[in-house]
């Protein structure tokens, strides 16, 4: 909204810029989150939308630690989602596909987690079955897939049309920045690799659609098993939101992506717009969400973060380097996966307790020793991860 006006107003021209629609996207969620935080926590207990402690499986540490949270209101992730939202929509290029597609995810998937977290708590159950859940999921992110599979189609309709460089092969892209020209691969339906040249990106073509279903649904499912301890999920959703920025502006820039040999994604600054907003309002839950937590985000949060940031990912072409950013997710979905597999088929327990953070509080470390290792880890991750940007 805002970069419409300031297009057509000379005043307001660098509010048009990248970097100044990053900034003011984060603080913008940061600064609503402040907001309307308080009055959503209010609401929250009144509508009686709390954590019903105990489960009663046989877990005793994490019984005793979900007791001590009994009453705590849940679903905040409805704030979250209102601070992305009105940030991405201020901020945003609204004539640009990509930030549409992400705020229909993060709204979908938010849906699906407050459906989840009403039928826990008013049912008395674990929720939506399982199955049931991970159809609805899939579903979603079929049509999130063939938004992306669309978009792509749009842009090498549009842009490669008169601008593929002679002697080239198909799929490149020039582009005059300055007074300087550049030749790059643009991204459409690829899968590329790390540490893998963009020449040898494989076309998806129309599979783009499944496996975009597989990245989200499982990003969505790891950030939601990492929602376990205050401040755990949101923290290391803002650390994995903010590496995104970075790596969404690099690729959306013909000079960066020519330089560290990467896809070249039309409109890609749009997604670091909408990363920068997921930032701000994981940042400004975090005020509220630290130990002693006021509030958890519940499934309707992390679902719709998880599914969100699976398709920046997506669309930034780095679904690999998802694995690095997102380490602590990977590892929290493996755990658990682990976990069954090895009870079901061998009738024995990797772990002590899954996910795996309940594993080091069976080892006796503290709750907040725990979340802040984990940040420390998923920050390290994070970086390595940019760095390996270069490594081609």
């Amino acid at each position: 909204m805002i970069y419409y006006l300031a297009q057509h107003n000379e005043s307001l021209k660098i509010l048009t810029g990248v970097t100044p629609r990053v900034i003011l996207a984060a603080a913008t969620a940061f600064v609503i989150m402040l907001l309307i935080m308080p009055p959503l926590i209010r609401w929250l207990k009144r509508m009686k939308f709390g954590e019903s402690g105990a489960k009663g499986q046989g877990a005793e540490v994490v019984d005793a630690m979900r007791e001590g949270k009994k009453g705590t209101p849940t679903m905040g992730g409805i704030g979250i989602v209102i601070a992305i939202t009105i940030a991405t929509l201020l901020w945003a290029d609204l004539g640009e596909a990509r930030p549409w597609v992400l705020l229909g995810a993060l709204v979908g998937f938010a849906s699906l987690g407050y459906l989840d977290d009403r039928t826990k708590i008013f049912k008395g159950s674990k929720g939506l079955s399982t199955w049931l859940k991970l159809t609805l999921q899939v579903a979603l992110a079929v049509g999130c897939g063939l938004a992306i599979w669309a978009i792509g189609t749009h842009d090498a309709d549009t842009l490669l049309k008169g601008a593929s460089p002679a002697g080239m092969p198909e799929g490149f892209y020039k582009k005059d920045l300055g007074n300087a020209e550049y030749i790059v691969r643009l991204a459409i339906h690829q899968l590329a690799f790390p540490f893998v040249s963009v020449i040898h990106a494989i076309d998806l073509n129309f599979w783009i659609v499944p496996w975009a279903a597989f990245v989200a649904t499982s990003c969505a499912n790891g950030v939601n098993f990492t929602d376990g301890m205050d401040g755990l999920a949101s923290g290391t959703v803002f650390i994995a939101a903010i590496a995104f920025v970075i790596i969404a502006y690099l690729v959306s820039r013909v000079d960066s992506a020519d330089y560290l040999q990467l896809l070249y994604v039309s409109g890609g600054q749009e997604v670091a717009v909408v990363c920068a907003a997921m930032a701000g309002a994981c940042l400004g839950f975090l005020w509220f969400n630290c130990a002693p937590a006021e509030v958890f985000m519940g499934d309707t949060g992390s679902q719709a973060l998880g599914g969100t940031l699976g398709l920046a990912a997506l669309m930034t072409k780095q679904e690999f380097l998802l694995l690095l950013v997102g380490a602590v997710f990977v590892v929290e979905a493996a755990s658990v996966v682990i976990q069954v597999i090895s009870f079901r088929c061998f009738g024995r327990r990797v772990f002590l307790c899954t996910p795996i953070h309940h594993h080091f509080q069976y080892l006796g470390w503290s709750e907040s020793k725990i979340v802040l290792r984990f940040w420390i880890v998923a920050a390290i991750c994070a970086l390595v991860a940019l760095a390996t940007l270069k490594l081609r």
